[in-house]
């Protein structure tokens, strides 16, 4: 449509310039001292706007021939910024392939390429900072750190986080802590930044902070649910270390929410009531936590534990443990344990009979010299003798098997 409405305007045009041509004739006169030119008015229009033309071509002819200097070296400058661009795109490949070196000599030369551009020179910068120290180059490196350091505190970020991950390689926390805290004013919340301080958490055994830096990354989605399980049980197992007293205890399994034990860190608590002497509590966590878990580790506190009750407690752990026999008949590890319980407590024949009843189900040689002591504690010392030779194969088989 619109080139129609062009055609009929360029039609009305040629209409109404010949229509003046034939209305309006005439001739231009051109006086030049004595002489007089006499021009017809329709060939002077003609040769007026020829003449203007040609004016205009050779204008353009001349500064064009003027500017060809300038054109060329902008061609020359747009040519560098191209090259620069590539360098850069090949040191930001070879980094993230491990080829460190090969980075780092991309990086140089879009840093002595004069039309790189400030945004690109950063960028190299960083890249060949990361590359040198990657090849372990630490004098280059420091002297690319140098340079960053001159540029605006907003694209420090980079370095920061390099010297604190280099300082916490060294085990320099005070200098990682700063660095680390430098960087936490650009971004408190990246990710990277956030992992670091969970390392160095990690290797102080800030149990308090290791727990608050994990819970960060988990809600930034930085860490998936293996690392976090890990991060954590060993978080809460320092905080077990920490534990001085019963108040101490306390303290720590607030911390711990009920959902996040496993059977692990059940143990772990169980066998710290029992370094600290708190055999009562030890005996109340493995009441409540063995008949939902059934974990075989709970039972060797339990009797350490009982172990320094008064008799009737005793006798009351005793029935407990009797009571989860009879949901589970074979499990020779139970047996075990209500064996030694008896034995503790000089009922002879009852632990003989847990024990040989364990050594049915699963023979073992820990089982097998208890069985030794009831027997010689029952005067069947030749009974005892045989239970230890036997015990003592079966160290040597094991041995052999390994």
């Amino acid at each position: 449509m619109k080139q129609l409405i062009w055609i009929i305007i360029l039609f009305l045009c040629a209409v109404g310039l010949a229509l003046a041509a034939h209305t309006y004739t005439g001739n231009v006169y051109i006086v030049i001292e004595h002489y007089m030119l006499r021009v017809n008015l329709h060939l002077f229009i003609l040769g007026l706007v020829a003449a203007v033309f040609v004016m205009y071509v050779l204008m353009k002819v001349l500064f064009g021939v003027l500017g060809t200097p300038g054109k060329l070296s902008r061609f020359g400058a747009g040519r560098r910024r191209r090259k620069a661009a590539h360098e850069l795109n090949l040191a930001g490949l070879a980094f993230f392939e491990g080829k460190y070196q090969e980075a780092e000599q991309h990086a140089t030369k879009v840093l002595k390429n004069g039309e790189a551009g400030d945004d690109n020179r950063m960028l190299a910068l960083m890249l060949a900072a990361h590359a040198a120290d990657g090849s372990g180059n630490v004098e280059q490196r420091n002297q690319y750190l140098d340079d960053i350091a001159k540029l605006p505190e907003k694209v420090q970020l980079s370095r920061y986080l390099l010297l604190a991950e280099t300082a916490l390689n060294q085990q320099d926390y005070a200098t990682a802590d700063n660095h680390l805290k430098s960087a936490a004013q650009i971004n408190p919340r990246l990710t990277r930044l956030v992992r670091l301080q969970l390392r160095m958490a990690l290797d102080k055994k800030d149990a308090l902070d290791i727990l608050d830096k994990a819970n960060k990354l988990r809600l930034a989605g930085g860490i998936n649910a293996s690392e976090l399980q890990q991060t954590t049980e060993q978080a809460y197992r320092d905080l077990l270390a920490m534990a001085k007293d019963q108040a101490g205890m306390k303290a720590c399994l607030k911390r711990i929410p009920e959902g996040e034990r496993n059977t692990v860190l059940d143990v772990a608590i169980a066998n710290k009531y029992v370094e600290l002497g708190l055999y009562e509590q030890a005996v109340a966590w493995v009441n409540k936590h063995y008949p939902t878990r059934h974990d075989a580790a709970l039972l060797q506190p339990f009797v350490n534990s009982v172990s320094y009750l008064d008799e009737r407690s005793q006798q009351k752990a005793i029935d407990t443990a009797d009571g989860w026999l009879k949901n589970n008949p074979q499990d020779a590890r139970l047996l075990r344990c209500l064996g030694e319980l008896a034995s503790n407590r000089e009922l002879w024949g009852k632990a003989q009979g847990y024990l040989e009843a364990s050594m049915a189900i699963e023979p073992a040689v820990r089982t097998r010299l208890l069985l030794a002591t009831v027997l010689e504690c029952s005067n069947r010392s030749n009974d005892a003798q045989e239970q230890r030779r036997l015990a003592l194969e079966e160290m040597e088989r094991a041995e052999q098997a390994e």
